[in-house]
């Protein structure tokens, strides 16, 4: 078993978003997040587990969606979202925002943890991956999020 991994200096993406807790919601802020992956697999008949560049190029379409974006999760049983024809109104008890649309991400996970994103881009990258093909000889894929220097989730998914 062979494992590459990636930490570029592209393959981040700068967001706003809060985190709710039961009676809590934290003040709207934003990260520089950078990603790492991992991908764990045997070499194929030319001794190449993945093309770096592939990769590459994947998560940065990916991270490039979320740059400069408010990171809305949709799941968020805490959070009312409303939608009007232009904009999402968030709402949190008695605390409520007004986003254009254009300035949403909406992503379909309970809360914007570094734990939940994780979970999001390695299922997106899977996604990317395997519509092209490229996950014949990868038993793992993991990628990691960190929001600030020293403090990371990742996700790990078996393929």
């Amino acid at each position: 078993m062979y494992k590459i991994v990636l930490e570029k200096q592209k393959l981040n993406f700068s967001a706003a978003h809060f985190i709710t807790f039961e009676d809590e919601c934290e003040t709207l802020h934003g990260h520089n997040y950078y990603t790492t992956i991992e991908i764990t697999g045997k070499p194929d008949e030319n001794s190449y587990l993945m093309d770096f560049k592939i990769v590459k190029n994947e998560m940065k379409k990916i991270c490039d969606q979320l740059d400069h974006k408010f990171l809305l999760a949709t799941e968020n049983r805490h959070l009312e979202i409303k939608q009007t024809g232009t904009h999402y109104e968030v709402i949190f008890k008695s605390k409520s925002y007004m986003f254009p649309k254009e300035d949403v991400i909406p992503i379909p996970i309970p809360n914007t943890t570094v734990e939940m994103l994780s979970k999001y881009l390695c299922e997106e990258l899977k996604n990317a991956l395997n519509e092209r093909g490229y996950l014949a000889n990868i038993s793992s894929l993991e990628v990691g999020v960190e929001e600030t220097a020293g403090q990371m989730a990742s996700c790990r998914t078996d393929l």
